[in-house]
């Protein structure tokens, strides 16, 4: 494999096939390309996408690497929560959108880094709920049987992803490794991805790799490039199902009225989501909306409008914003 043909075809926008992305992939994920080249493949990567069979090589030279972590038996699909940045402007309310579902009996593995690259990290929120990171495979698994919720970070996932997010930070970019970390299928078919994308404009593009990779996920722009949705204006969401997507919500045109959120730091966020949990606190509509399209997805309820329902009267929604 010459690393420079394969730069100097990225960078002239012929993208890779199958076989070539998925050798790159398990090269790059192994530690076998040497540091300048892989962060010229970073920075082509983001300036020319690479294609489907191209992301569909990628996504499976990550998943022969990963770790083996089982989705806990029962009648609903475990709830997969990327969380790969830190928030500014925001609470970091992934753990809230976490704990929502595991009250309602919903599994949810929240999986990423630890640091929050000068913002607040959900590590940072989830270790002030209790929700500590998992350092083995088998811990997740016990976690996610047991108290139905685990945090796995993702040097647990892939010390070789790992690896290419830390060059990442290095090099103050952001783009593919994000996106596939953000697409890894940890859990299989028992499980829900929320995949979440820095920018609308992903959306098309992230959406055709999803559904030719089957399964079952939630497509949103991310605040701030996170799991959960702006809880001031909601982003369109599009749910996949067996390979078929499918809009449920259109992005709000205008914000929604202020909501009650707390401090972007993580001891005042991870207060104020204990507060939400204990006191059954209105949410903010966007929030609200997310976690009904969470419900649904992960077969909680038969059809969206039922856990639309279930979430406006169960306590989490009777007066939201």
């Amino acid at each position: 494999m010459s690393y420079a043909t394969l730069i100097r075809q990225i960078e002239a926008g012929e993208g890779l096939d199958f076989v070539e992305a998925r050798a790159l992939g398990a090269a790059l994920l192994d530690g076998g390309v040497p540091e300048l080249e892989t962060a010229a493949f970073l920075v082509a990567f983001n300036q020319h996408d690479p294609g489907l069979d191209a992301w569909l090589g990628l996504h499976a030279a990550l998943a022969e690497r990963l770790p083996g972590l089982a989705a806990p038996p029962g009648p609903f699909r475990t709830v997969v929560l990327p969380t790969y940045h830190g928030v500014r402007s925001h609470p970091h309310l992934t753990p809230l959108l976490a704990l929502l579902l595991k009250s309602f009996g919903i599994p949810v593995l929240v999986h990423g880094v630890l640091e929050g690259g000068g913002g607040t990290a959900a590590a940072y929120v989830l270790r002030e709920l209790g929700v500590m990171p998992c350092g083995t495979a088998a811990q997740v698994n016990a976690k996610l049987l047991e108290e139905g919720i685990a945090f796995a970070p993702v040097a647990l996932l892939s010390p070789g992803l790992a690896a290419l997010l830390a060059l990442r930070a290095r090099l103050g970019i952001d783009g593919w490794v994000t996106r596939l970390a953000m697409l890894a299928d940890v859990l299989g078919e028992h499980s829900v991805r929320v995949t979440p994308l820095a920018s609308g404009a992903e959306l098309p593009a992230v959406q055709t790799v999803l559904e030719a990779l089957g399964g079952h996920a939630l497509l949103l722009q991310g605040c701030e490039g996170e799991a959960f949705a702006d809880p001031l204006q909601r982003p369109e969401m599009v749910l996949v199902q067996d390979g078929q997507g499918q809009p449920v919500y259109e992005a709000q045109s205008a914000a929604s009225p202020p909501a009650r959120l707390p401090a972007p730091d993580a001891r005042a966020t991870g207060a104020w989501i204990a507060q939400v949990m204990r006191e059954h606190l209105p949410l903010p509509l966007p929030i609200r909306n997310q976690l009904a399209v969470c419900l649904y997805a992960a077969g909680y309820t038969e059809d969206l409008n039922q856990a639309r329902a279930i979430t406006a009267l169960d306590g989490f929604g009777r007066a939201a914003a």
